[in-house]
């Protein structure tokens, strides 16, 4: 028996990962500033800088591959089981669990390095939640909903398959 294929809405893992992402980098950026001793331009500075230069090459590289993943993504097939909220939040939540984790590493054992840490996730989380920004209106003006193909691996879904499926449907 094949395995069942699952899927979920693209602009709620964006959303998870956008939002979860960005509180990491505010939390860092703050927690860098209060470690370091109030050093304010030795953390706002290199996190500025690495937040600009992420989200730029993040809206460079893989904006264009995913506008063009979602111009020519297929119909969903009928049998595409969608995962459900609480499962979606559990993987697509995963990223930030680990960005957390640096970040306390960070803190601990390199403190010079946590604003670095905090500022490739807000960067990360920036480009997220513009990317969905984006993705919501095009789902919106085309009457659709964007899936993405689910895995058990959270690191593994930036180029899995997607499918568009009628916002109407009631699968989805």
């Amino acid at each position: 028996m094949p395995a069942v294929q699952t899927a979920a809405p693209l602009s709620r893992d964006l959303t998870i990962n956008g939002i979860g992402l960005s509180v990491v980098g505010i939390v860092g950026l703050v927690a860098s500033i209060v470690v370091l001793g109030g050093s304010t331009t030795r953390v706002v500075i290199p996190w500025i800088i690495v937040v600009v230069v992420l989200s730029l090459a993040q809206v460079v590289v893989g904006g264009g591959w995913l506008r063009n993943t979602i111009d020519t993504a297929p119909d969903a097939p009928r049998d595409l089981v969608i995962e459900s909220s609480s499962e979606q939040l559990r993987r697509a939540g995963l990223p930030t669990i680990v960005a957390l984790a640096l970040l306390l590493l960070a803190l601990l054992a390199v403190a010079p390095f946590a604003p670095i840490v905090a500022g490739l996730a807000m960067g990360a989380g920036a480009t997220d939640l513009r990317s969905r920004s984006w993705i919501t209106g095009d789902e919106e003006s085309r009457g659709v909903t964007i899936l993405r193909a689910t895995t058990p691996l959270p690191f593994a879904t930036s180029r899995a398959q997607m499918w568009v499926r009628a916002s109407t449907d009631q699968s989805a």
